[in-house]
């Protein structure tokens, strides 16, 4: 059974990825079929909003940091590289996604699950889910285009203050800070999701894509990419080396 599936309404399609297991947390293959969703729906002239969801009771617990395939170890160093940056590369193509997109988040939401979530033109949230940033307090930079969209939707100030402490930033925090647009009760927001949809797909989809494509071109640049994938190469690396 595939990890990934794309499910569509009319003008409205779903995508859900669940694993099984394992708290949801991102594999390569994973990431990988996220990838292909999101370049699938890119093309898609008949899809005017894209839903993004978890499992029922979680968006994603991050990295699988036990997945191989991830960091490919015993082999060189441009392959090793390579294999890190197929999770900035699926981020990527979220972020560029034509349509809008809402992402529904139930329970944890951490690390590259939680940018994976920012990916998203907006975000709702059940309660009970939370997003965390743990990557600087593991000796790794906030990686995959995340400190841009971070940064963008709270500031530089409290995005290095998330970062720093490693904050577990609930649902209804979400709302205040701006890290997401409605906080409903738990197991609700993908419904919520759906009813936010509803009411933006009302709107002519080239009217939608024109203004997503300008604002994001002003407000959506990924100022980290030329360095960010290195770095977090590098941090992973010297946390290798160090044990």
């Amino acid at each position: 059974m595939p990890s990934v599936t794309i499910t569509r309404e009319e003008c409205v399609a779903l995508v859900r990825y669940d694993r099984g297991a394992k708290a949801n947390a991102l594999s390569h293959e994973t990431i990988l079929d996220l990838t292909r969703a999101a370049e699938e729906l890119a093309v898609d002239t008949t899809c005017h909003v894209v839903l993004l969801a978890g499992t029922e009771k979680r968006f994603s617990a991050g990295v699988d940091l036990d997945d191989a395939g991830l960091w490919r170890p015993g082999e060189g160093g441009v392959a090793r590289s390579e294999a890190m940056a197929a999770g900035g590369r699926m981020v990527d193509r979220w972020t560029r996604l034509p349509q809008v997109c809402i992402a529904a988040v139930e329970g944890p939401a951490i690390g590259g699950g939680a940018i994976l979530a920012l990916a998203a033109d907006f975000r709702v949230m059940g309660e009970g889910s939370y997003f965390r940033f743990p990557e600087v307090r593991l000796g790794m930079t906030l990686g995959w285009g995340g400190l841009p969209l971070l940064a963008a939707l709270v500031g530089p100030a409290r995005a290095k203050l998330m970062l720093f402490t490693d904050a577990r930033i609930e649902s209804c925090e979400a709302e205040r800070l701006g890290l997401c647009e409605r906080a409903v009760p738990a197991g609700a927001a993908l419904a919520a999701a759906q009813e936010m949809a509803a009411g933006i797909a009302a709107c002519p989809p080239m009217a939608l894509r024109m203004t997503k494509r300008t604002v994001d071109s002003h407000c959506r640049r990924n100022w980290a990419s030329g360095f960010e994938a290195d770095q977090f190469f590098l941090s992973r690396l010297l946390s290798e080396e160090t044990g």
